[in-house]
């Protein structure tokens, strides 16, 4: 396609449709332009309703740029004689993705216009926010949420500092004029290491400034062959305290917190098993504790 006709095309593009239906937005908030251009020329389907672009191909919408090796824009018929409006975007090959918060790589995406929402899938997907790099099989950015999803093989890292879930989800702020993340929300499997400690749990909340985390459910926290297990614990990564405890119920705890501490890092662990009270310690009643046998009194026997 020669050139002029490519700028026909994308100032088409740019006029006929416009992202977002009425219904998904304020009413005084206007609708975001969407505008695709590409080296390799445009291909309009007025059948099919889209337009293709290849070859260094780049769709932009507000402050968020995609670039891909093809983009595919859906659009339909605007209502009461209104332009038509763009209501999703596909993305294949060598995908770039660029905001104001975060940079993103991926093999392919699916931009939910209507929603603002972008599904990518890589092997794996990329994110950098800061000094965060967050990595995974399918990431969801949730635009209007300052949110990103991750899942499949997740991991976050910053310096030593990891974080591997099944699920992990990044909050993002802004602060001093730059975006970070400001919390990872992390489920299942959760691991979170670093030159110091090892913490596992089912679930768990890193503030990421503060490097601190919570953990619930199964929590181990390993120093070498050094451990103790629990139901709950308040990690701080920065100074390596740890507070762990059990949940309780009406105000007893369910279970022990327990640790196991091997003094010559070249033997096995041994298997954390609850250990049986001593006997002295037990009562006729099996509570776990007895009362002591009262001891003769020499004097008392020697009255009788």
């Amino acid at each position: 396609m020669r050139r002029s006709q490519q700028i026909f095309f994308t100032a088409f593009l740019a006029v006929l449709m416009t992202a977002g239906a009425a219904s998904a937005k304020k009413a005084a908030e206007k609708p975001q332009q969407v505008e695709l251009t590409s080296e390799g020329g445009l291909e309009w389907d007025a059948n099919k309703k889209t337009l293709t672009a290849e070859k260094k191909a780049l769709v932009v919408r507000g402050d968020t740029a995609m670039g891909a090796d093809k983009i595919t824009a859906y659009y339909k018929d605007g209502e009461n004689g209104r332009d038509g409006e763009v209501y999703q975007v596909r993305a294949f090959g060598n995908i770039v993705i660029t905001t104001p918060k975060q940079s993103v790589w991926a093999d392919s995406a699916v931009y939910e216009i209507e929603k603002s929402v972008i599904i990518l899938k890589g092997n794996p997907v990329k994110l950098v926010a800061g000094r965060e790099q967050l990595t995974a099989r399918v990431l969801e950015l949730w635009q209007n949420e300052d949110m990103a999803v991750a899942r499949r093989s997740v991991m976050a890292q910053k310096d030593a500092r990891r974080l591997e879930a099944d699920v992990v989800k990044a909050y993002f702020v802004k602060r001093d004029g730059k975006s970070q993340v400001e919390r990872f929300e992390a489920e299942n499997n959760v691991v979170i290491t670093n030159d110091k400690e090892k913490v596992q749990g089912d679930s768990g909340v890193y503030l990421v400034d503060r490097e601190t985390a919570t953990l619930q459910g199964n929590v181990k926290i390993s120093q070498g062959n050094n451990f103790i297990v629990g139901e709950v614990a308040d990690i701080n990564m920065k100074t390596g305290v740890s507070r762990l405890q059990m949940q309780t119920e009406k105000g007893k705890s369910k279970k022990q917190v327990r640790g196991v501490f091997v003094p010559d890092g070249k033997q096995k662990p041994v298997k954390a098993e609850k250990r049986r009270a001593p006997d002295a310690l037990k009562d006729n009643n099996g509570d776990g504790r007895k009362e002591n046998k009262k001891i003769p009194d020499p004097a008392a026997a020697g009255e009788q």
